[in-house]
């Protein structure tokens, strides 16, 4: 029994080895804590980016219906035509695994994710013709039409 006291080798080898496994693990978990804020912090950054770069798309295809209404509008009496303008915009369903909401005001196009929360707004150039408001509206496949009769510009899915 004596010779068990005098040996220890076998136990700092065991002690040392499940030692270097905790710092190991520990070191882990802080990696994986870390990386996981960053992945949230780049997963808003693209959501914002893909909402600015969709909401400027929209705001051009606004505007393009604003010209054509104009035109139409103006044409209308010299042509016959009765100046109906339909423009279907072609938006994708959803921004990097989350869907999106659209609303388009007067002067604004608010796009917004609730998970990650984000929202962006995008001004457009000021139409000639009214914008009807148009509630909230999924992202995807949009219309834009206009109507002489109700003189002015809707947005629709």
């Amino acid at each position: 029994m004596s010779r068990l006291w005098v040996e220890k080798r076998a136990v700092s080898v065991t002690v040392g080895y499940i030692l270097m496994l905790t710092v190991a693990m520990l070191l882990m978990g802080v990696l994986l804590a870390g990386a996981s804020g960053l992945m949230d912090s780049q997963s808003q950054q693209v959501i914002n980016d893909e909402l600015t770069v969709i909401g400027n798309q929209l705001a051009s295809n606004i505007h393009e219906a604003d010209r054509l209404a104009t035109v139409t509008a103006a044409d209308s009496n010299a042509t016959g035509e009765d100046g109906t303008v339909d423009l279907t915009v072609r938006l994708p369903n959803r921004v990097a695994g989350s869907g999106y909401i659209i609303t388009v005001d007067d002067e604004t196009i608010t796009l917004s994710t609730s998970n990650p929360s984000v929202e962006v707004t995008v001004r457009y150039p000021d139409p000639k013709t009214d914008i009807e408001p148009s509630g909230r509206l999924s992202g995807g496949d949009l219309r834009i039409s206009y109507d002489p009769e109700e003189t002015h510009l809707e947005v629709s899915s």
